[in-house]
């Protein structure tokens, strides 16, 4: 039968409609199945207290003790992922926020992970980058103040197979960065400290089986930059606890002329007032003011919450004279003993509000915590540093003033941010310590790892002798927090395309109430043959991460006068920034990404910025 022409075209163009529709269904179960990684999950694995007075053992694994080269099946369900907003700390971010507009599951390997050959997806086209802005970025804020702490170099593992660090859970270096590209300044590379870049985002690690061991997780994957090198993850996820010790809360503020600055001092408002809302009734809070000298008139001893003279000290705060951070850290720790000795079963804060320009008296932060030394080690007051300001601001006193001074740092750019990083959620986590003293050592195997490098921790690394002592400058953990760190590998060729052990890991760490020391083991397995596109999103964007700041951060010489290779440094960035364009399909939607994808434009377009010129015109 002969049709008209018009039908005729009308049905081809309905049957390849229907053909074209058949073939995408029949993609789709494809759409996600680059999670394949070769890894390894330990949860209390051989976790022992060194005390001689309490003795806990558990040996549990969540997975294989064989690394994987499978694919996952954490696409098949959303369970959440970068959620909320800039804000806040990425990482404090609650896998129970379904977000449907986007599939961020973790990883979740098999029970007795094996290797399996397994076709992966093609790679979504990276979308186009975005032009370089036309304009060079600005130099950085004035009067700052930064330590450019090098950069761990390669090790030869047959001369020293062991790394010894302190575990780190601080973003502020991070999050320090996000606002000054957000203000159109180059970030200053002085300022970039890898571990806390990482360790500002949510991996979403799995839970521990128990209340006294962290999970443990590792994998190896081909190096994203090439050359023949690997990486190697290990993270760490502490437990989250259920805790309702009462907390004495010390707010030292910082009421000297420089916060007047901006919005610094309305951002040091909202957050001591948020703290103070998110107190129970059995807390107790004190506060302190600080210009050259303490303004007595504001200080208030420990009482509760609500109490009147508590809310008005805070909604007194301005800003007026001199900085003398000793003067009212001084004040703050004699406070935080009186409350400690009246609620000996409290755990004890300070919290030092400041941009840190200290002009008075010690301005050096080990002379400044010198000079109120704390000698309870077993209910130690804990000091939380929180950094306002761009200009004028000094990141190097309160880093190292938390480090030191058995706490953690965190840096805020607005009032909501301040909100948000101390709602009453976040703080009930963030002062519920888990971990005290809380250090790793990586033993690498010489017979499969020719040589090895940390990304980031060069101010945390410490002597291998001290592992098994503790000490004060080790860090804090938090319930729910988790440390990830990601090392640069070569290996011999005996370690190549097999299914191989690298490392063991020991983790110690001091129980906050019991002060009992605990030890706990894993090792780093995987398939060496797996390449990058391998690893999870999770792991793919944590390396990215790890890396561009790592590289950024070479920007500064180790040597004065040194020559820098920034032409390198800006090809690794871009490729970096490649990879990153890959994980646009499936992490595009989260802030979390968006906000990292515009630092590292940033840091590319700076790099390009000081490599020298090609010869080719534009």
């Amino acid at each position: 039968m002969h049709l008209p022409t018009g039908i005729y075209r009308t049905l081809t163009t309905i049957a390849a409609v229907v053909l074209l529709t058949v073939a995408m269904a029949a993609c789709s179960g494809d759409d996600d199945d680059d999670d394949t990684a070769a890894t390894v999950i330990s949860s209390g694995s051989s976790t022992t207290s060194t005390t001689s007075t309490t003795t806990h053992a558990t040996q549990s694994s969540s997975g294989g003790t064989t690394g994987t080269y499978a694919t996952s099946d954490d696409d098949a369900s959303d369970s959440g992922g970068w959620s909320g907003s800039a804000t806040q700390s990425y990482s404090n971010a609650s896998s129970a926020d379904e977000d449907d507009s986007a599939d961020y599951a973790p990883a979740s390997p098999a029970p007795r992970a094996t290797v399996v050959a397994q076709q992966r997806a093609t790679p979504a086209a990276r979308p186009p980058t975005p032009a370089s802005p036309s304009t060079p970025q600005r130099s950085g804020p004035s009067a700052t103040t930064f330590k450019n702490y090098g950069r761990t170099p390669f090790v030869d593992a047959s001369s020293d197979a062991v790394s010894t660090f302190s575990l780190d859970t601080d973003r502020t270096s991070y999050f320090l960065a996000l606002n000054w590209v957000r203000n159109g300044y180059a970030v200053e590379p002085d300022s970039v400290r890898a571990e806390e870049w990482v360790n500002a985002f949510a991996y979403h690690y799995e839970q521990p089986r128990d209340d006294l061991s962290f999970s443990i997780r590792s994998d190896v994957v081909a190096h994203p930059l090439g050359g023949g090198r690997h990486l190697a993850r290990v993270a760490l996820q502490a437990p989250e606890l259920r805790d309702d010790t009462p907390v004495n809360v010390t707010l030292v503020l910082d009421a000297s002329g420089s916060m007047a600055g901006g919005n610094r001092v309305d951002i040091a408002r909202t957050a001591a007032e948020t703290i103070r809302q998110s107190l129970g009734s059995r807390d107790r809070i004190g506060v302190v003011h600080f210009t050259t000298d303490v303004l007595e008139q504001y200080t208030v001893h420990h009482r509760p919450p609500g109490n009147r003279d508590i809310v008005r000290s805070i909604e007194r705060l301005a800003p007026h004279g001199s900085t003398n951070v000793q003067a009212g850290l001084n004040r703050g720790v004699q406070l935080a003993e009186q409350a400690r000795r009246e609620r000996p079963d409290a755990f004890n804060y300070i919290i030092l509000m400041s941009d840190g320009v200290a002009n008075v008296d010690a301005t050096n932060p080990f002379a400044i915590l010198d000079s109120a030394p704390d000698r309870d080690h077993l209910n130690p007051l804990r000091l939380i540093t929180v950094g306002v300001g761009i200009a004028n601001y000094n990141d190097y006193l309160l880093e190292q003033l938390a480090q030191h001074g058995n706490g953690w740092y965190r840096y805020l750019d607005d009032t909501a941010q301040a909100r948000s990083t101390f709602s009453r959620e976040n703080w009930l986590a963030l002062s519920r310590p888990f971990a005290d003293q809380a250090r790793a050592q990586v033993t690498w195997d010489p017979w499969f790892v020719q040589s090895w490098r940390i990304v980031g921790y060069e101010n945390r690394v410490t002597p291998d002798h001290t592992f098994e002592q503790n000490r004060k400058e080790f860090a804090e953990l938090p319930s729910g927090a988790a440390t990830t760190v990601f090392y640069e590998l070569v290996l011999r060729d005996e370690a190549r395309s097999r299914s191989a052990t690298l490392a063991d890991i020991e983790v110690r760490w001091v129980h906050p109430v019991t002060g009992d020391t605990y030890a706990q083991t894993a090792t780093v397995q995987g398939s060496t043959g797996a390449p990058f596109d391998a690893g999870d999103r999770y792991l793919r964007f944590g390396a990215i991460v790890a890396l561009a700041a790592d590289r950024y951060s070479a920007l500064t010489p180790q040597v004065a006068n040194a020559a820098v290779d920034a032409g390198g440094i800006h090809s690794d960035l871009e490729a970096l920034l490649a990879e990153l364009g890959l994980l646009h399909e499936r992490l595009g939607s989260a802030e979390a990404y968006r906000d990292f994808r515009q630092v590292l434009d940033s840091l590319t377009v700076a790099a390009a910025e000081l490599a020298p010129s090609t010869g080719y015109s534009q």
